[in-house]
């Protein structure tokens, strides 16, 4: 007999806490990496992918939701590389700035940062593209694409076969990477001009007319910043909107879909029983000739002929 202490396995409950917590911290992690291009990942990568896993087993539901996605990304794409090279373009001419003889080590780093981001954004763009071209085109993409040819291609988009796996989830990275970079290639350069303007506040240098620049920067670049936030805030509360609106408006087809259903299941069983049941004639005097209370005209010729024949004999 053990005098240890006794060791409780865990409940459905216990798994199902930890989990919800996994989740949540999954999901506190994924809000703050993907912040500064959320829309984007959600509307080009998240959401799409999202809908073609659910499409399994539906061949022209699948088919129609690749079109579309294929459509949206290669356009995704193309702003990547224009954003992206406009932006390594900018790092550029700042990197040359030398107007301070011992400038702040942040500012290089943050610029240099940017640059590597930036080139990233337009390397990954193009091979990613080249994994588009891979997938049928738009002709192509219609209800008489072989079997083999929808498998292999939605193979190629979400990487596994059953069930999502480690690969799934590395393809997703790959396909919101482009993105990523991009925005954080902006974000660094942006990040690395505060920290050099503002170098003279940074050091405590006497007044003079950088002080001045710094002030007007940050003023400027304060309502610019304030006005993105709100602009966000905006744009997350119409997501929110249209999503609660779409689920309502499933919810009452649903319940449209069944009344009608319960409808016509009624008025089956109701015609079925009136089939069932013996029709009665629709004329009164059948009525009272079925119920016994008129006699047809042939009973009574009947009646008088026999009461005739008495009347002989």
């Amino acid at each position: 007999m053990s005098n240890g202490p006794s060791t409780r396995a865990p409940t459905s409950k216990d798994i199902t806490h930890k989990t919800s917590w996994i989740v949540f911290i999954t999901q506190v992690i994924l809000v703050i990496f993907t912040a500064p291009y959320r829309r984007t990942f959600k509307l080009y990568t998240w959401k799409p992918l999202r809908d073609i896993r659910a499409a399994d087993g539906d061949r022209k539901l699948l088919v129609a939701r690749v079109k579309d996605w294929k459509a949206d990304k290669y356009q995704e794409l193309q702003s990547v590389q224009v954003a992206a090279s406009f932006c390594a373009g900018a790092t550029l001419a700042t990197l040359s700035w030398s107007k301070f003889e011992n400038p702040i080590w942040a500012a290089d780093a943050l610029w240099f940062s940017s640059l590597i981001c930036s080139i990233w954004a337009v390397i990954t763009s193009i091979q990613t593209k080249s994994i588009l071209d891979d997938l049928p085109n738009k002709d192509q993409l219609n209800s008489s694409l072989p079997e083999i040819e929808l498998k292999r291609m939605r193979r190629v988009i979400l990487r596994y076969k059953k069930r999502p796996g480690i690969n799934h989830w590395i393809m997703l990275f790959i396909w919101q990477f482009p993105s990523m970079t991009m925005s954080y290639a902006w974000c660094t350069f942006l990040s690395g001009l505060t920290v050099y303007v503002c170098t003279p506040f940074i050091r405590n240098d006497p007044w003079s007319n950088r002080s001045k620049i710094a002030i007007t920067y940050l003023s400027v670049g304060t309502v610019g910043l304030f006005t993105y936030v709100f602009s966000s805030g905006f744009v997350y509360a119409g997501e929110k909107d249209y999503e609660r609106s779409v689920a309502s408006t499933r919810t009452n087809t649903n319940d449209m879909e069944s009344a009608l259903i319960d409808s016509t299941i009624s008025a089956r069983s109701a015609e079925g029983t009136r089939q069932q049941q013996p029709s009665e004639p629709n004329n009164p005097v059948e009525q009272l000739r079925n119920r016994g209370l008129l006699s047809s005209g042939t009973e009574e010729r009947q009646d008088s002929e026999r009461t005739k024949k008495q009347l002989l004999y």
